[in-house]
């Protein structure tokens, strides 16, 4: 009988040790993460001299890019023609930029408004192309519209982005300056009062779009890119295949692709030019959308190519 005892509290201390040993393992990774997480945060506030180089140019030199802009949009109908009249009103040679709108063509409410907001700008050089070929995802919709792009740049909005103005004159300096072949320039979130997490959604971006982006391309010369106001050349994202379409963040995906393969990036920052979006709607829209970008993180970094 003591014997029993004696064993089943060896048993239980054992494991209770164990435990603890999962407990401590756990916190200590939490806090190399936080560690980290805390370092690319401020990174933008320790060297003032770079942050500047990384700000929108204060002059801008004359157009000798030219820009084709896709806008992949799917059950938009509600903010689709806003953002087609935004993106027309970037402020640059019409014979040098184009935009494709690209809607399946089982997706009626959204085509109806896009040739709506077409109809209203017929000076603009914006075509809406249809499809409906699979898979059923942005990447697809990317390649696509990659197929029909006449310009030497390519460019992502989504449906719901506002461009500021001057975004085509910003990037059309940054890369003849700096002789970039792909440019991330900033995104920031707007509705901070929408839900009890957007305050913290809004920070979050802001942080990273300003700093988290060039604290992991210092360190390594190669950063995850955002979906949207990043800029490419038109024949290496031909030269790489363009959008991997089974990638559940393609955008990491192209712009780590695209460095590998030799393309000089470059981010740009700028408050007062960044392109303005909206947070996740609602907590389940919240979840989904991080449940995606980390499976796709992962998928990414057990791609063995």
């Amino acid at each position: 009988m003591g014997f029993g005892i004696g064993l089943l509290a060896e048993i239980f201390i054992t494991r209770l040790f164990n435990l603890n040993g999962i407990v401590i393992l756990i916190s200590l990774l939490l806090t190399g993460q936080g560690i980290i997480t805390l370092v690319w945060m401020l990174y933008a506030w320790e060297d003032p001299e770079s942050a500047q180089r990384h700000r929108s140019p204060e002059e801008y030199l004359p157009p000798r890019k030219s820009f084709t802009a896709l806008l992949p949009a799917r059950h938009e109908e509600e903010v689709i023609g806003d953002t087609i009249r935004a993106i027309a009103r970037i402020n640059y040679p019409n014979d040098l930029k184009e935009l494709l709108v690209l809607c399946r063509l089982d997706d009626l409410g959204t085509i109806y408004e896009a040739t709506a907001a077409i109809n209203e700008l017929p000076d603009h050089n914006i075509r809406l192309i249809t499809f409906d070929d699979h898979p059923i995802n942005k990447p697809h919709s990317l390649n696509i519209g990659l197929s029909e792009a006449g310009h030497e740049v390519v460019t992502i909005f989504d449906a719901e982005d506002q461009p500021h103005p001057d975004l085509y004159q910003i990037i059309n300096t940054v890369m003849i300056r700096e002789k970039a072949d792909v440019v991330q320039s900033g995104v920031q979130l707007m509705n901070y009062r929408s839900n009890w997490y957007s305050a913290l959604n809004v920070m979050e971006y802001f942080l990273w779009f300003k700093s988290g982006l060039r604290f992991f391309l210092k360190i390594g010369n190669v950063t995850p890119l955002g979906g949207n106001t990043v800029f490419f050349k038109k024949t290496q994202l031909l030269g790489v295949g363009g959008w991997d379409e089974n990638c559940l963040t393609e955008d990491a995906d192209i712009g780590i692709r695209l460095i590998a393969a030799g393309a000089k990036p470059m981010v740009i920052y700028d408050e007062q030019h960044a392109t303005q979006e909206e947070t996740p709607t609602s907590v389940a829209g919240f979840i989904k959308q991080r449940t995606r970008w980390n499976q796709g993180f992962l998928q990414i970094f057990l791609n063995k190519d």
